[in-house]
C-alpha cells in the first residue's frame, strides 16, 4: 500500500466530509478544472479506507483529533477528500467549490494553525 492510499499528513491541505461520494467525485473535478493536479488529490471512502489512516501520533493534538473524525466518517461509509493548498487564493476557491458541493467538516491544515472553515 502506498503512502497515497493513506489519509496521512494533512499539512497544507483542506480536508473535508461528503455523505455522497457523487458530491466528491464532483468536487474533485471542479478542482481540477481549477488548476489543482488531479494526482495530488485524494479521495477516500468507505471502511476499509478509515482502517488505513495514518493516526500515528505526530501532530499537533488538535491534528490528531481532526484525523480521528475524519477515519470515523470514513468508517460511517462517508467519502473524504484532501485536497494540496499552495496559498489563501488557492484555500478561498477550494472551499468554496466543497461547500458548492455538499461538503462538511472542512478542515485547513496549515503548516502551524488547524482551521475549521464553514
Amino acid at each position: 500500500m502506498s503512502s497515497e492510499d493513506i489519509l496521512q499528513d494533512p499539512t497544507n491541505r483542506i480536508v473535508a466530509v461528503f455523505d455522497e461520494a457523487q458530491d466528491a467525485q464532483l468536487a474533485r473535478e471542479a478542482c481540477v478544472a481549477a488548476g489543482i493536479q488531479a494526482s495530488q488529490i485524494r479521495v477516500f471512502h468507505g471502511a476499509e479506507d478509515g482502517d488505513n489512516v495514518d493516526t500515528s501520533a505526530k501532530w499537533f493534538a488538535d491534528t490528531d483529533e481532526e484525523i480521528a473524525r475524519y477515519q470515523h466518517e470514513l468508517r460511517a461509509g462517508n467519502t473524504v477528500i484532501s485536497i494540496p493548498i499552495e496559498d489563501g487564493e488557492c484555500r478561498e476557491e477550494v472551499h468554496a467549490i466543497l461547500q458548492k458541493h455538499n461538503a462538511r467538516l472542512i478542515t485547513h491544515f496549515g503548516q502551524w494553525v488547524t482551521e475549521m472553515m464553514k
